[in-house]
């Protein structure tokens, strides 16, 4: 079943005591929960811990134009992505990826234009209010397109649905009673929630620390050994 924000406030307000079960918590007391919430995804969105959303959008890129706004009523009318993961261009029949370029890198390499070829390369700019896309060379025909593209949703509305991966909602829920338990004192809940919260946010973070393989750093040509305690190669 699909949850809102407005029901994390009010499961967060009963897990704090400050409503019962089935009681239904004031105006004031929900608005006050969506300021904490908002302020709450906005600080594990500061550690890395709020995750994106995926983003599957088919569409066509027209002849002669290699500018596409991205965002809500813009030339690819979607949420403005925080990035854009895969770009495809279907030619002969299949989906042909083309070769993503940071902004950066794209703007400091020497280019020619190149009429009637096809577009090999996509770019996108993180502007606001929408995002760009560039493609290169510039079409000169057009082409349907599939991308992937990833966004946070960071300022939740009341009716807003919570669309996260699994483990996310319990972890939003205790995290969200121990900021308005500072507003419903009560030690002893607080001290219990305030645990559950830690406990659900290291289960996160375990989840989203992935460990990387090990490799040796020595730039030589096979020799020598490492110092642990320096923490440099001996030759």
């Amino acid at each position: 079943m699909a949850r809102t924000a407005r029901d994390l406030i009010t499961d967060a307000l009963r897990t704090t005591g400050a409503i019962g079960a089935i009681e239904t918590p004031e105006a004031e007391e929900i608005a006050h929960g969506l300021n904490e919430l908002n302020n709450l995804v906005a600080q594990l969105d500061l550690d890395t811990l709020y995750p994106y959303v995926e983003v599957r959008t088919e569409g066509t890129i027209t002849s002669g134009k290699k500018l596409y706004s991205i965002g809500t009523g813009a030339d690819i009318d979607i949420t403005r992505p925080n990035d854009l993961i895969t770009f495809s261009i279907k030619y002969g029949g299949i989906y042909m990826p083309l070769t993503k370029e940071t902004p950066r890198a794209f703007d400091n390499e020497s280019k020619i234009i190149s009429y009637g070829s096809i577009p090999s390369t996509f770019i996108y700019r993180t502007d606001f209010p929408n995002g760009t896309l560039e493609v290169y060379p510039e079409p000169q025909q057009p082409f349907d397109f599939i991308m992937t593209s990833n966004f946070k949703n960071l300022d939740f509305g009341l009716n807003d649905e919570i669309l996260l991966p699994s483990g996310y909602y319990p972890l939003l829920q205790y995290n969200l009673a121990k900021l308005l338990l500072i507003h419903y004192p009560n030690p002893e809940k607080y001290a219990l929630v305030a645990e559950t919260a830690m406990e659900m946010l290291a289960r996160v973070k375990r989840l989203n620390n992935k460990a990387g393989k090990l490799k040796n750093d020595f730039g030589g040509n096979g020799r020598g050994r490492g110092d642990i305690y320096s923490d440099t190669n001996l030759r």
